[in-house]
């Protein structure tokens, strides 16, 4: 009689989902996520605006009178403090600085002042000159399109831990030479270098932790990934604040990633990987290497008749017939190109409302991390309503949500305290829909190419992410314009989702085929083999 198979999630809820085993890899892999937020939001303090003035010479050496400004130099729009790029014009060479020196006609400025020493801007003297200070975000946002197409390819095909060490010596090697660029251009080349090499970090250590667990304990990973996201971004505005000068700080967030471009090597293989690059014998052994280090006989897993989910339909495992499959499949390509636009609307409200969000408070430091503190509920509460509720419901009721705080908010007067709180709610939504997107995503696509169209993903996002910082201008236009955008997105997204399946305690999908599967049909959740 043959030996009935039993899956890998069966395996890995034998195991225990908080045994020895995982909650070892959990701390190592959440170490890199929490430095992924360092690099992917630390370009936002490493060039931030700076207050300057035109440097006039002849009236610098008058120790604290400032007095004089007034007479050289012209008020701003608002008033409050000196024009920063026009200077009035003097008859002559200034000798005395006095009133009498300088005419009414205005000239450009051709050197400057800086309120703070050590900055980036005015190291590299960058006056005048917003457009450089804002090239620093582009540059790295399209190093992050180059890295997630390049470590999803890396992952799918040499290993989710590969993925994570290269993203993470990468990181600290351009990060590094970084802060001891020369001059702009070389800071700039490394800015974009660090991104696309290093940026695959947060989606590969993600993919790797997810594949850890079984069905039932994705969504609480998920969450513990999203939260040492928000304890590193914490931690940055926290260090920025404090440490002024831009190279110190960039050596400070980059120098740790070498710990992890030498740990993860010592690490084991994704099970989930293995099995689905024909490679059995490597899975049982790291599948008897975790019983182990749980106190668990190998031999009750019974690892013998774990199934090989290529060869459950007597499909050679072939690496390329699986890839022209999936590019043949018109449910994978529907499915890629609508799950890509809920990414790229997720990210572009959730950058956005984050950066319009700066108004909160006085100090800049607070609000980023006020504006950051608020997606904690959304992380602890998605756990929660994915598994109750569903991945589809609980999108769309976080879709339509922002999109009516967001419209209300464009239309509503500002100031009041309604207003605030719908502003409000609006973040929580769009955070909480943004984590069931990430889950969603990874469940949805086969585990030999999941890395890979997770990355096309990820990709998409970016994009959101770097329209993101533009939408303030289009307030100049009308006042309420970013807000009604952001909230008709959401609108179509809400529409979207119902072209999707749902994935509520369904297991992983390892082939092409069974990726199919989710959509012909409503499958029920695939009950798991109780192993004694």
């Amino acid at each position: 009689m043959d030996k009935k198979e039993i899956n890998l999630d069966s395996v890995l809820e034998s195991l225990g989902p908080y045994g020895r085993y995982n909650l070892l890899n959990f701390v190592l892999l959440l170490f890199p996520v929490l430095l992924s937020a360092f690099y992917e939001c630390g370009f936002i303090f490493e060039a931030q605006e700076q207050i300057y003035r035109c440097k006039v010479d002849g009236c610098e050496n008058t120790f604290n009178d400032t007095s004089w400004l007034q007479y050289a130099i012209p008020r701003d729009n608002n008033k409050e403090r000196p024009e920063s790029c026009k200077r009035y014009a003097p008859y002559t060479t200034i000798e005395h600085c006095t009133p009498d020196e300088f005419s009414n006609r205005t000239i450009p400025c051709d050197s400057y002042v800086y309120e703070f020493n050590g900055s980036l801007v005015e190291e590299f003297d960058l006056g005048c000159q917003e457009w450089k200070r804002a090239l620093v975000g582009t540059v790295h946002n399209s190093g992050m399109f180059v890295a997630m197409l390049f470590t999803g390819i890396l992952s799918d095909r040499f290993g989710r831990k590969a993925a994570v060490g290269l993203a993470a010596t990468a990181s600290c090697l351009f990060g590094i030479l970084r802060a001891f660029s020369p001059n702009y251009a070389m800071y700039m080349a490394m800015h974009f270098f660090e991104a696309a090499f290093g940026g695959g970090l947060y989606p590969s250590a993600y993919v790797l932790a997810v594949e850890l667990v079984g069905l039932k304990q994705r969504v609480i990973v998920s969450a513990m990934c999203n939260m040492a996201f928000v304890v590193g971004v914490v931690l940055l505005a926290l260090l920025a604040w404090f440490v002024n000068n831009w190279r110190t700080y960039i050596l400070i967030l980059y120098s740790p990633a070498i710990i992890v471009g030498l740990y993860v090597w010592l690490m084991n293989e994704s099970a989930r990987w293995l099995l689905s690059k024909g490679r059995k014998e490597d899975a049982i052994k790291t599948l008897k290497r975790a019983a182990k280090l749980n106190n668990m006989d190998p031999a009750k897993l019974d690892l013998d008749a774990l199934s090989d989910p290529l060869l459950k339909n007597d499909v050679t495992p072939d690496k390329k017939s699986q890839f022209s499959k999936a590019i043949r499949s018109s449910i994978i390509w529907k499915r890629l190109v609508v799950c890509s636009f809920l990414w790229l609307t997720c990210s572009l409200v959730y950058y956005g409302l984050s950066i319009n969000s700066v108004s909160l408070s006085d100090n800049k430091y607070v609000s980023f991390m006020l504006v950051t503190v608020v997606e904690i509920p959304a992380y602890i509460i998605v756990v929660i309503v994915l598994d109750k509720y569903g991945r589809k419901k609980t999108m769309v009721v976080n879709y339509m949500t922002c999109a009516v705080t967001s419209l209300l908010f464009a239309f509503l007067p500002k100031g009041n305290w309604y207003s605030i709180v719908l502003y409000l709610i609006g973040k929580w939504s769009v955070t909480l829909t943004y984590s069931s997107v990430y889950i969603y995503v990874s469940e949805v696509f086969p585990t030999n190419m999941r890395q890979m169209l997770l990355s096309i993903c990820s990709t998409s996002g970016r994009i959101g992410s770097l329209i993101a910082p533009l939408t303030p201008l289009l307030s100049h236009y009308h006042k309420s314009m970013p807000t009604v955008i952001f909230g008709g997105m959401c609108i179509i997204c809400t529409m979207l989702v119902f072209l999707l399946p749902e994935t509520r305690n369904i297991r992983l999908p390892d082939t092409i085929e069974e990726a199919e599967e989710l959509s012909r049909k409503k499958r029920k959740a695939e009950p798991l083999t109780d192993i004694k």
